[in-house]
């Protein structure tokens, strides 16, 4: 993916979850991300990004720290 595609995405998605509202973005992130699981081969290849993306949340990525 180019950085002008992720930039193209991110958007849409900050866009979506705009949206849908606070209240709902949970539900929606969590569609979204078992949508884009399926198009996996395998579990192997998700579960290195699950890992990477629980270490982000508790390194406080994100979160202005």
């Amino acid at each position: 993916m180019t950085d002008a595609d992720l930039d193209r995405s991110y958007s849409a998605l900050c866009e979506a979850l705009t949206r849908v509202g606070e209240d709902k973005a949970p539900l929606f992130l969590s569609m979204l991300c078992l949508s884009l699981i399926s198009r996996l081969q395998q579990a192997d290849d998700v579960m290195p990004l699950l890992a990477h993306a629980e270490r982000q949340c508790a390194d406080g990525a994100g979160d202005g720290r």
